[in-house]
């Protein structure tokens, strides 16, 4: 794009040159560079597209990771999720009900299916509503089995 100057000089020039010889016919204060859209509508626009069920497959990933295969910024998709009415990113929680998930697999004792399945409905919930806390249950199980884990590593310690 010509620069003001260069602009300022063919207007001076108009009378010895007619602007179309110079400009091909295109005025050119009013010539747009790449997209049509400006940014600002763009952005807008991946937000709006952004619905609740696109935004909840990705809880089980960090916020960075979920905004790059969203193709929006970290800030645009913590925007979007206000909008939604998700005041902060589940990540955290449901990485943590995984954990106790794959723990209580890793002693799978009989009768441990309930509790599985307990842990997967409530991942289910919170995938549903992500303001929910984790549950009281829950975080009982989550406790006995780190001091579980605590107890065996102190085995393994000792063994040596």
């Amino acid at each position: 794009m010509a620069s003001s100057n260069t602009i300022r000089r063919i207007y001076a020039m108009k009378d010895v040159y007619p602007i179309s010889d110079i400009t091909d016919g295109v005025d050119p204060i009013h010539v747009q560079v790449g997209s049509q859209t400006p940014p600002s509508n763009r952005i807008r626009s991946k937000r709006a597209a952004l619905t609740y069920n696109h935004v909840a497959e990705k809880f089980t990933m960090p916020i960075s990771v979920a905004a790059k295969e969203l193709g929006v910024s970290t800030s645009t998709l913590k925007y979007r999720c206000r909008e939604l009415g998700i005041p902060y990113w589940p990540y955290l929680k449901m990485k943590s009900l995984a954990t106790l998930e794959s723990s209580v697999l890793g002693f799978a004792r009989v009768g441990s299916q309930h509790i599985i399945r307990h842990i997967r409905e409530e991942m289910e919930a919170i995938m549903d509503n992500p303001t929910l806390k984790i549950s009281d249950e829950t975080k009982d199980l989550r406790y006995r089995m780190y001091e579980l884990k605590k107890k065996m590593k102190r085995k393994a310690t000792r063994a040596v």
